[in-house]
């Protein structure tokens, strides 16, 4: 992991925001680097998945926190079971799918029982750990992530917004916390629409809703696919009303 740029602890109502930002960065870090290996051989790569997904003890399922642990689970000891496998040295496409699979189910848990329930849903502090942790990814994939000039790097899709650095102001407009909420009552409303996170800032990126699904229960999960990722990241409604209050429409 990259090393923090605060020279102390930044602790706010006992919550180590530093702490907890590293280690939401580290699952999507290892996300991004095994989205970037597999892509070289889909074939080799979804034969991989294929065989992971018969042995009986991966769970799979909805890609949400409960598919991964139930009320009688131990979230500390599935994250600790996540982190043990993105410790280990990866040499194989069977490892590598392994390490994806464990980086987007850790990401998730990690968002429901480390930060969601403990922050009780505060949202200043949500926005802390989600901007921090961007910052620390977006430090990462610029010294590790290929650009569309390397050689042998994997074209680019065509950018989720226009490339200037700094968008005039006439072309975004901030999501209030009324508009969030309307959305997330209406997914189906932000099909189409295409956001940036932390506007004209070195953070800022550009996002959208690639797909929803809707549980049985009414419960939605929203697959968000950002600029600077080759696949998209399940977000719950309260990750959605994090990213969409750190966010302007492009208009």
């Amino acid at each position: 992991m990259p090393p923090s740029r605060s020279k102390g602890k930044r602790k706010d109502h006992g919550f180590d925001i530093e702490d907890l930002a590293q280690r939401k960065a580290r699952y999507f870090i290892a996300h991004a680097e095994e989205t970037q290996f597999l892509a070289a051989d889909p074939t080799a790569r979804d034969k991989a998945i294929a065989e992971l997904y018969q042995k009986p003890d991966i769970k799979r399922g909805f890609p949400c926190a409960d598919t991964f642990v139930g009320p009688e689970d131990d979230p500390d000891a599935f994250l600790e079971a996540v982190d043990s496998v993105l410790n280990n040295p990866v040499t194989t496409i069977e490892q590598r799918v392994l390490r994806f699979h464990a980086a987007v189910s850790g990401l998730l848990v990690f968002n429901e029982h480390k930060l969601y329930r403990p922050l009780n849903h505060r949202r200043d502090l949500e926005n802390k750990v989600q901007s921090r942790s961007h910052q620390i990814y977006m430090d990462w994939a610029k010294q590790n992530l290929p650009s569309s000039s390397d050689v042998g790097a994997i074209p680019a899709k065509e950018p989720l917004s226009p490339p200037p650095s700094r968008l005039p102001s006439s072309s975004i407009t901030p999501v209030t916390s009324d508009t969030a909420e309307g959305f997330l009552s209406k997914p189906l409303s932000i099909f189409n629409m295409k956001f940036v996170h932390e506007a004209n800032t070195p953070e800022s990126g550009a996002w959208q809703v690639e797909s929803f699904l809707t549980k049985s229960s009414g419960e939605v999960v929203y697959n968000v696919l950002f600029e600077d990722c080759a696949e998209s990241i399940p977000h719950d409604a309260d990750g959605m009303r994090v990213l969409l209050r750190g966010s302007h429409v492009l208009l």
